[in-house]
């Protein structure tokens, strides 16, 4: 079985990056982790350790970290009310209880936000899961009584966009980290968002979305940060991301910077994700800002990152929790959701561990490693290649991710070259079969005239570099 690809620069747009979310994992004690930072934010080979042993890693590079400000406090003569469903990884704590500043709150998180860019990161987004709690209808940051009712008391509309200022500000002065853009809420127009769900959340309806991003955008301006751009509104679906669009006001929509958007639509033939990139108009930045599942051999994953590239065409992907449990995670985490907690009412602790390493981890070091911020992404012809040029080095980069039955494909690079070229392959299997590849240096193949044939097994996912171009 063939196909061919032919690799066109008409429409290439500019490559801002790979990162992922820090939130509940770097909540907790792996926060204070130096081998997960250089393993998830450099790009050097480094070992982690692992239940007692250590995994030798390749590093993937992730460039852009979104940072959860948190909602919860456990001050003295705290009010905050907790759902009967969460575990204390899940409780951000917040910066203000409502009557003082404490800057010493939420340790672990901002641990890892300062050892991730020492690493490497240099792409800095802070978003909202809820207000903090004592802004809310009901004083719970996992959402209102009903989920489809707003929680956000509506007098707090000013002073959750001042508070969120103000933490970016600090960030700036006082971290040495600079938030580029900082992101309100979190799938607002979701009815899930509810008083005894596991985790924090608040839906928002429309007006009031439009009304916090018209604050937010007054206070960052007060606060020097006019040039940090607004993204909006990280709907859970692209669907809803469209008709979120729609709806706006052109008021609002000038005031929105990027619009971020979450991949937990399978949108298998890109209609939806076509859409969204149409409503937005080619001009406007979009990110895919949340992306997770529980299939630990990367495949899904993978397909995903093709559809968004080639229908959605966003500048940055990131993915959700990189060590989580359940095959959730890039990384499998471990972590102790069941003894009380004694500083609250919310089951388990801030200990965790790693316990293994997921194949999809390798997957994704397929695209992160050589795709790199400030490439540019081409037209590859097929929704199950991702092609990206760096122009200063010369070199294309493609990735292919083959779910099927062994296939040859024909790269047609006569846009770029029709000289023999080198090219240098890497491929991590699908599988746990003896042998299988973790993303493995494999043997080169040339490209001849400008056309290179590969020979792409079942279920693999394969990088080729070619040089001078």
């Amino acid at each position: 079985m063939s196909d061919e690809r032919v690799i066109d620069p008409e429409g290439a747009y500019i490559w801002d990056g790979w990162g992922t979310c820090l939130s509940w994992w770097a909540n907790t004690e792996l926060g204070a982790r130096d081998d997960l930072a250089a393993a998830l934010f450099g790009l050097e080979t480094v070992r982690v350790e692992s239940s007692g042993r250590a995994i030798e890693l390749p590093g993937l590079g992730l460039n852009i970290v979104r940072y959860n400000l948190g909602a919860c406090t456990w001050t003295d003569g705290s009010a905050m009310v907790e759902s009967p469903a969460i575990v204390r990884r899940k409780q951000i704590e917040t910066y203000h209880d409502g009557e003082e500043w404490n800057w010493r709150a939420d340790a672990n998180q901002r641990n890892m936000l300062v050892k991730a860019r020492d690493a490497g990161a240099d792409t800095f987004e802070m978003f909202a899961v809820s207000p903090p709690w004592w802004m809310t209808v009901n004083g719970n940051p996992s959402g209102a009584e009903q989920g489809e009712q707003d929680n956000l008391e509506f007098q707090y509309q000013d002073a959750f966009a001042r508070f969120i200022a103000t933490v970016a500000g600090r960030a700036r002065d006082e971290w040495g980290i600079r938030f580029s853009s900082v992101e309100p809420f979190n799938e607002p127009s979701l009815d899930g968002w509810h008083a005894r769900q596991n985790q924090e959340g608040c839906h928002f309806t429309l007006g009031a979305q439009e009304a916090v991003i018209a604050c937010l955008r007054r206070a960052l301006d007060e606060h020097g940060l006019d040039d940090v751009l607004i993204a909006a509104s990280d709907e859970c679906r692209y669907a809803d991301a469209v008709d979120t669009w729609q709806k706006f006001t052109d008021g609002t929509r000038r005031l929105v910077g990027r619009v971020n958007v979450h991949a937990y639509e399978p949108d298998e033939k890109g209609g939806s994700r076509t859409r969204l990139r149409e409503a937005v108009g080619e001009e406007l930045p979009i990110w895919q800002s949340e992306y997770s599942e529980g299939q630990p051999d990367g495949m899904a994953m993978a397909l995903s990152i093709s559809r968004d590239i080639r229908y959605l065409q966003p500048t940055g992907w990131v993915c959700w929790q990189p060590v989580e449990a359940l095959d959730w995670g890039l990384l499998d985490g471990e972590y102790d959701d069941r003894t009380p907690n004694p500083n609250g009412g919310a089951p388990g602790t801030l200990k965790g561990q790693v316990g293994g390493v997921n194949t999809k981890y390798h997957v994704l070091a397929q695209y992160t490693r050589h795709i790199r911020p400030g490439m540019r992404i081409l037209r590859s012809g097929h929704a199950n290649t991702v092609a990206a040029h760096d122009p200063s080095a010369r070199r294309l980069a493609l990735v292919t991710v083959n779910d099927g039955r062994k296939r040859t494909v024909n790269y047609d690079l006569r846009p770029l070259t029709r000289d023999r070229n080198a090219a240098r392959m890497w491929v991590t299997d699908a599988s746990d079969a003896p042998g299988a590849r973790r993303y493995t240096r494999c043997a080169d193949a040339d490209s001849r005239d400008g056309l290179l044939t590969v020979v792409h097994e079942a279920n693999t996912v394969t990088t080729i570099e070619v040089d001078g171009l």
